[in-house]
């Protein structure tokens, strides 16, 4: 019995180094899986199921969400992952992003303040974000 319970052991660690793995080199479809489940979960109701600005809460809102499959296209084809982490990270009015409307989600994201967690939340999060981009940015 204890020998099955040092097998199980070793098999969850290695489901957990894989899965960091994952999130270490390009987005698999398990981070765009994660990051498509916050989107829904947490940016839908107002950017909307599709990205485009127009969920359930927009019109109800003073500020119009952002459109978030434009993103690359108004950055000159190139998708800013850093500026969308931030954004993400500590709310609108980072880097000029504009107003308060929208919530830091970094804190929350960390769950009793695992800041790993956190990061690899908003990674995949971002990742999912640049998987919707629309029109010709070669630098998705």
């Amino acid at each position: 019995m204890r020998y099955v319970g040092v097998l199980f052991c070793a098999g969850i660690a290695c489901v957990i180094a894989a899965h960091g793995t994952v999130l270490a080199g390009e987005p698999g479809a398990d981070e765009l899986s994660g990051g498509r489940d916050l989107y829904v979960g947490h940016c839908a109701i107002c950017h909307g199921l599709d990205g485009t600005g127009q969920g359930p809460l927009a019109q109800a809102m003073k500020i119009v969400p952002a459109d978030l499959t434009q993103i690359a296209v108004k950055h000159a084809g190139e998708f800013p992952d850093a500026k969308v982490r931030d954004v993400i990270r500590n709310g609108g009015a980072v880097l000029g992003h504009g107003s308060t409307a929208m919530l830091p989600w970094g804190l929350y994201f960390s769950e009793r303040r695992n800041p790993d967690l956190a990061k690899a939340r908003i990674k995949a999060l971002t990742e999912y974000i640049k998987s919707i981009q629309q029109g010709s940015a070669p630098g998705r």
